[in-house]
C-alpha cells in the first residue's frame, strides 16, 4: 500500500510538472527538446509492454515507428485524411504490421526472434529508401500539413504531445499492470508452457502483445510525423531500436512507467550534448547503460522499490 502512495504521488509530481513546463521554459529549442522527450516515452513503453511484461525480444521496434509516421504522414496528404485521424490511422497500421511480424516470428524463440523482428524492420527501411515516388527516399516526407485547426506554436505543440503521452503511457500501464490481460502476459514470460497448460493460447496472447505494441509505438510514430513535419527512412534504422532499449533498461524494464521516465531524462540530456557535439550525446547513453546494467540492473524503477520498502 505505502509503495502505491509513493508511486501516485511520484507520478502525480511528475504530471505536475510537466503541465506547468512551458511557463518556466522560455528557450524553443528546450521545449522542442522537452516535447520530443515525450515521444520516445511513449515508444520506450511500447517496447517495455512487449518485452518487460510478454517476454518477446523486438530488435525491430523501429519499423512500428516509422510505418505509424509515414503512414499518418502520406495518408494526410495523399488520401486528405485529417492528422487527428492520421493519429489513430497509424497507430492502426503499425498495429497491423505488428501481427503480420509476429505471425510468422513468434514461431521462433530468443536471439533468432530478435533477428527475426530486425530483419522485418530493415525491410521496411529499405522499402521506404526506394520508393522514391511515394516516400520520396532518403530527401524524407514532407508534403503533409502538421496539426490543424490549433495555434502553430511550440507551447501548443508541447501540450498535444503531452496528452498524446499521458494517454498512451497511462493505458499501457493500467493493461499490463492493473488487468488481466497483464497477468496472462507476464504467466507467458515467466514460463509459457506452464501457461498454456493451465489453458492460455500462448500463441495468440503473443501476437495480441505485438499488435498492441505496435500500436503505440505507431502512434508514437505519428505524433512524431505531424510535430516534426518531416519523416525519413532514419526513423526505422536499427539504431533507435538500440537507443529504446536502453531507455527502457535504464528505466527498469517490466514497470512501463520507469522506461517513460528514463526515455524523457536520456532524450533530453542526449539534445542538450548535441550543442557540444553529435558524439558526446552517444557516449553518454552508452556509459550510463553500462553503469546500469552492472550496477543497477533494476533500473530507476528498482531503486524508487528499494526506497519505498
Amino acid at each position: 500500500m505505502q509503495r502505491a502512495k509513493v508511486a501516485t504521488l511520484l507520478v502525480s509530481a511528475l504530471l505536475v510538472s510537466a503541465l506547468i513546463a512551458p511557463f518556466f521554459v522560455t528557450n524553443n529549442f528546450v521545449l522542442h527538446a522537452l516535447t520530443m522527450s515525450l515521444i520516445f516515452a511513449i515508444l520506450a513503453a511500447s517496447w517495455d509492454l512487449l518485452f518487460g511484461f510478454a517476454g518477446q525480444v523486438s530488435f525491430g521496434h523501429a519499423g512500428f515507428f516509422g510505418l505509424g509516421a509515414y503512414a499518418s504522414a502520406m495518408l494526410s496528404y495523399y488520401a486528405g485524411l485529417s492528422p487527428w485521424l492520421g493519429l489513430l490511422a497509424g497507430g492502426l497500421i503499425a498495429s497491423v504490421f505488428g501481427l503480420l511480424v509476429g505471425f510468422p516470428s513468434l514461431r521462433l524463440r530468443g536471439v533468432y526472434l530478435a533477428l527475426a523482428t530486425l530483419a522485418c524492420s530493415e525491410m521496411l527501411r529499405i522499402v521506404v529508401t526506394n520508393w522514391v515516388p511515394v516516400t520520396r527516399g532518403t530527401l524524407g516526407f514532407n508534403l503533409h500539413p502538421g496539426f490543424t485547426f490549433v495555434p502553430n506554436t511550440p507551447t501548443t505543440h508541447y501540450y498535444i504531445i503531452l496528452v498524446g503521452a499521458a494517454l498512451s503511457t497511462g493505458s499501457m500501464y493500467l493493461m499490463a499492470a492493473r488487468s488481466r490481460l497483464g497477468l496472462v502476459l507476464r504467466a507467458l514470460a515467466v514460463d509459457d508452457i506452464r501457461a498454456q497448460a493451465l489453458g492460455v493460447d500462448v500463441f495468440r496472447m503473443k501476437l495480441l502483445a505485438f499488435s498492441v505494441s505496435g500500436f503505440f509505438a505507431g502512434f508514437a510514430g505519428a505524433l512524431y510525423a505531424h510535430f516534426i513535419g518531416l519523416v525519413t527512412p532514419n526513423e526505422t534504422a536499427s539504431s533507435l531500436t538500440i537507443l529504446i532499449v536502453a531507455m527502457a533498461t535504464i528505466g527498469g524494464v517490466g514497470t512501463i512507467i520507469g522506461p517513460a521516465i528514463a526515455a524523457i531524462v536520456i532524450h533530453f540530456i542526449t539534445e542538450m550534448l548535441q550543442i557540444a557535439g553529435t558524439v558526446y550525446d552517444q557516449i553518454a547513453v552508452g556509459l550510463v547503460l553500462m553503469l546500469f546494467v552492472l550496477f543497477l540492473p533494476d533500473g530507476i524503477a528498482g531503486i524508487v522499490r528499494a526506497k519505498v520498502t
